[in-house]
């Protein structure tokens, strides 16, 4: 079966994961600025943040992806592989923003995080309705698996490194580094998974359409507007943190 990835749309992926990764070096220092309610505020929105932006790059990439016959999307399964992101965010930022992280909770906060993008990933493949039977490669399904939980554990260091470590004059390049570090992490999972993935022509499914189905591209163009006006949103609400903080 032949498969076209649409390039300006794989480049806006890689911004939306680059821009996850991001906010959530920025809002897991919010975490642990605050205290009480206004530390599980952060703890929230940050995991929502993050949990979006992973799900907003599988989402922009799969549109990205193209074969024929045409892919659609089951719209309530979408909705279980963005809470399933959300919620692995949620526990992986609450294990690595205590006051004391060793190295068995930075394991456990890798191995959460990593299920959750794992998770996303593949339940947002089961969302695919499309005329063909998929069916999966083990060793690139493990290895894609792998390298979430790995990609995970390397955000985790990053993340209490700058955390921890002096805001000298490379800072903010060791911030942006970061970031990128984390995009292509995770980028690195789903296209591993992609690619773990076989599509084999079977035209009696096209008969199996149900009424929750959405179009590719509008999913995928919502899902870019969504997170990028998510993204604008946090950024404001960072800026405004940072000022109080300073005044």
């Amino acid at each position: 079966m032949n498969v076209t990835y649409d390039i300006p749309l794989v480049i806006l992926s890689a911004i939306i994961a680059v821009g996850a990764g991001y906010f959530t070096i920025e809002m897991s220092q919010e975490i642990t600025f605050n205290k009480g309610l206004e530390r599980w505020s952060w703890l929230i929105i940050s995991a929502v943040t993050m949990g979006m932006g992973i799900w907003g790059m599988h989402f922009i990439a799969m549109t990205a992806f193209s074969i024929e016959p045409k892919i659609s999307y089951d719209f309530l399964i979408v909705l279980v592989s963005l809470l399933a992101a959300v919620l692995g965010c949620i526990q992986g930022l609450y294990i690595i923003t205590q006051p004391l992280v060793t190295n068995k909770t930075i394991v456990a906060g890798a191995i959460s995080m990593g299920a959750a993008i794992a998770g996303m990933h593949y339940i947002g493949m089961a969302a695919i309705r499309v005329a063909a039977d998929i069916s999966y490669d083990p060793t690139l399904f493990i290895l894609s698996v792998f390298i979430a939980i790995a990609a995970s554990f390397a955000a985790i260091k990053i993340v209490i490194g700058l955390r921890t470590g002096t805001k000298d004059a490379l800072y903010n390049i060791k911030k942006a580094t970061a970031s990128l570090i984390m995009g292509i992490a995770v980028l690195s999972m789903h296209y591993t998974g992609m690619a773990a993935a076989n599509f084999s022509v079977n035209y009696n499914l096209l008969s199996q359409q149900t009424t929750n189905i959405l179009d590719s591209q509008m999913i995928g163009l919502s899902v870019a507007f969504a997170v990028l006006g998510m993204f604008a949103i946090v950024y404001t609400v960072l800026i405004n943190s940072h000022w109080n903080r300073s005044v």
